[in-house]
């Protein structure tokens, strides 16, 4: 029992255990023979329509697509687990009034899609980055996950910091309450220490591991909040 006790002060005192991104260079720092390691490019088919750029969201590159006759894109394929939920975020410079979008779905063993892939627009951002989130669950048959972005003909943006989060982080904590930000509008499990704080906008209904909606999160545990729209 003191050893248990002993952990858990340990975990608290460390902070919150962060999602687990699972894509691989998500933010095109490292490149190999002109195409970001672990990513698939139209450069190979086209080139100068996927190119590395120092326009970058953070670090020091970044994906710029240029469509000229023909679509640019930048994907990836990722392992899921099937009926596990995951945090998307993708950070969009485009200069023009469309960029295109970023594009998820679900693949087979076999490498089927699964369902309809989720879209998300990109729109004119001057120059200054956008993000672009959603929160998708894999279906009970899913092996794994494309992520791309694609422009269309004529079209330009940046691309950089793509993040696919797995919600079950060591622990199952995504983060504490403190850490929810006001304008977050996706579902979180949260770990709640009795005395956190709990944002007061956007309301959120909070749901306790047994499905029970609770009033508030007083009580140590893991909880989960979910926005009302």
């Amino acid at each position: 029992m003191r050893t248990i006790v002993v952990l858990v002060c340990l975990a608290v005192l460390a902070g919150p255990l962060p999602a687990t991104n699972i894509l691989l260079n998500s933010s095109f720092e490292n490149w190999l023979f002109g195409v970001p390691v672990g990513w698939l490019t139209s450069e190979l088919l086209y080139p100068g329509s996927a190119v590395q750029d120092s326009n970058s969201n953070t670090g020091t590159y970044c994906v710029k697509l240029s469509g000229t006759d023909t679509a640019a894109f930048v994907g990836t394929v990722a392992a899921v687990t099937p009926g596990r939920s995951y945090d998307f975020s993708g950070y969009a410079r485009v200069p023009g009034t469309l960029g295109g979008s970023f594009l998820l779905a679900f693949l087979s063993s076999a490498g089927d899609t699964l369902g309809l892939p989720t879209l998300l627009p990109v729109y004119y951002s001057g120059s200054q980055y956008r993000e672009y989130t959603t929160w998708v669950t894999a279906p009970e048959s899913a092996a794994g996950i494309v992520v791309s972005f694609a422009t269309l003909a004529g079209l330009e943006a940046y691309i950089d910091d793509v993040t696919l989060d797995d919600t079950v982080s060591p622990g199952g904590i995504v983060e504490f309450p403190a850490r929810l930000r006001a304008t977050d509008l996706r579902p979180r499990k949260v770990l709640s220490i009795a005395g956190s704080s709990f944002p007061a906008t956007p309301s959120r209904t909070i749901f306790d591991p047994l499905g029970r909606r609770v009033a508030n999160w007083t009580r140590s545990g893991v909880y989960f909040a979910i926005p009302e729209r």
